[in-house]
């Protein structure tokens, strides 16, 4: 038991989350409509950050041959991509001009150029370079990027781990159950990152047309071809 006097001595919850600071750079202070569209955005993120520690966790798990532990951070991810996806269901109430008034003050700026997406991509095993030149990334998020790129990706990782547990240690039998969670978090959280990119596509849909999206990409029409892609083309090659 904590003695209650200890207590006092505790951070309290807003300085747990570092909320002052949290709400000083976040866009919850502009006209109402543009607060509700940057603060969906800047929420996906800090999910992305999320899922890719996860990620990372659950390859350096396999790499230590724990795989009861790298199921547990994968099987949380399908959890956090649909709450991810519902961000999207929030910017659908939007009006058609007020989407429009947002929309005409970003630019070229575009959820097309979220590093943090492009490396989940990578980390995952889905590496395409043509994605370090996309304008907009700083230098930071192309180091980043070209990191993820070169390194192992999940899906060889997790190949490699599931060969070495089949072959066992000296002939003897062993427990598969690991590596077969393994399989099905992965294959669960490809379903759930191709339904996100689905329900994108029909929000481009709802307020776009068949209009580009603000990066030049063709916008609705791009993304519907986005989520007929896989995570892990090595592991699941008939999603493409």
């Amino acid at each position: 038991m904590i003695d209650a006097a200890e207590t006092k001595n505790f951070p309290a919850y807003g300085e747990i989350l570092r909320l002052d600071e949290l709400l000083a750079i976040a866009c919850v202070r502009d006209e109402a409509d543009r607060t509700l569209f940057f603060a969906a955005h800047q929420a996906c993120e800090i999910w992305f950050a999320v899922v890719l520690r996860h990620l990372d966790a659950a390859r350096e798990a396999m790499l230590r041959e724990q795989g009861a532990a790298a199921a547990e951070h994968l099987e949380r991810l399908p959890h956090i991509m649909r709450v991810i996806t519902v961000h999207f269901d929030v910017l659908a109430t939007l009006t058609p001009q007020s989407f429009d008034e947002i929309r005409a003050t970003l630019g070229t700026s575009s959820g097309f150029q979220s590093a943090q997406y492009r490396e989940i991509e990578f980390a995952c095993g889905a590496k395409d370079a043509r994605f370090l030149n996309i304008t907009g990334l700083s230098e930071g998020e192309r180091a980043r990027l070209l990191e993820r790129l070169e390194q192992p990706s999940l899906s060889s990782v997790f190949a490699e781990y599931r060969d070495r547990a089949r072959a066992g240690a000296d002939g003897a039998p062993v427990d598969s159950s690991p590596a077969e969670r393994i399989h099905d978090a992965l294959a669960g959280f490809d379903k759930s990152v191709r339904s996100w990119r689905e329900r994108h596509a029909a929000l481009a849909e709802q307020f776009l047309g068949a209009a580009q999206g603000t990066a030049g990409s063709s916008g609705a029409a791009y993304l519907w071809r986005s989520a007929e892609r896989t995570l892990f083309p090595e592991l699941f090659p008939n999603h493409e």
